[in-house]
Order: structure tokens, then sequence, then C-alpha cells
């Protein structure tokens, strides 16, 4: 079965509610701390549960195989909570460059959030659209 959910609303709104779901923070999904994740004892866990904490790192691995400076917006936006000028001036850029960036940014993360769906078999597959 395939969900198709908007990338926007899956980041802003949906992760909030795996990540509470997951015992997780968003902080807990950075490159450099998500090849550290644990999960819950899955005899223990409801599906619901073991679906967020499937989907929480996929998000985390997804961010981690970016660029740097799509790993920067993803999570400077995303994880952190900042707002898109904040990123923007912390990375020194200017507005229409930082806007192209940022949708490169959100290419490569639909990209490689499908690739580690389908490399632990989802279910049901989150296919994320602009």
């Amino acid at each position: 079965m395939e969900v198709t959910e908007n990338l926007k609303v899956f980041l802003k709104q949906d992760l909030n509610m795996l990540v509470a779901h997951s015992a997780r923070y968003k902080t807990d999904l950075t490159a450099d701390k998500v090849d550290n994740l644990t999960t819950m004892d899955k005899t223990i866990v409801t599906e619901e549960i073991a679906f967020a904490e499937n989907v929480t790192w996929c998000v985390g691995k997804a961010i981690q195989a970016c660029s740097i400076k799509s790993k920067k917006i993803l999570t400077g936006v995303y994880l952190f909570g900042h707002t898109n000028k904040e990123v923007m001036e912390e990375m020194g850029y200017s507005k229409s460059r930082y806007w192209e960036l940022k949708q490169i940014a959100m290419n490569e993360f639909m990209e490689n959030f499908a690739i580690y769906q389908k490399k632990i078999d989802i279910e049901p597959f989150i296919k994320l659209v602009k």
C-alpha cells in the first residue's frame, strides 16, 4: 500500500507526531546522531510505534545522505525549527539562491527517503510529493 503525502506537511506536522510516537526527539534525527538510534523491543511495541520508529529512522538517514548544504537547510528548518530567514542568513546566501538550494534539498530528501523506505520495506510506503 502507498500513501501520498505533501512533503512540507509531512516535515512540519506529521514528523512531530511520528517523533512523539517513537519516543525520540527531532534532534535525534540529525546526521551525526541517526546512526546511534535505538529501537524498542519489537515484542512489546505496537505496530504504530514500530512504524514511527522506522519512518523517523528513514528521515534521519535521508537527511544524512544529503549534501552538506541540503543537510544545513533541512536540519535548521525542520529539525531545529529555525525560520527560513534565519537559516538563509546563517548560511550567507541571498534570498533567491537560498530558495534554489532549498528546492534542491527537498528533492534530495525525497529521493533519499524513498530509498531508505525501500531498504527496510516500510508498510505503508509513504510517497512524498511537492
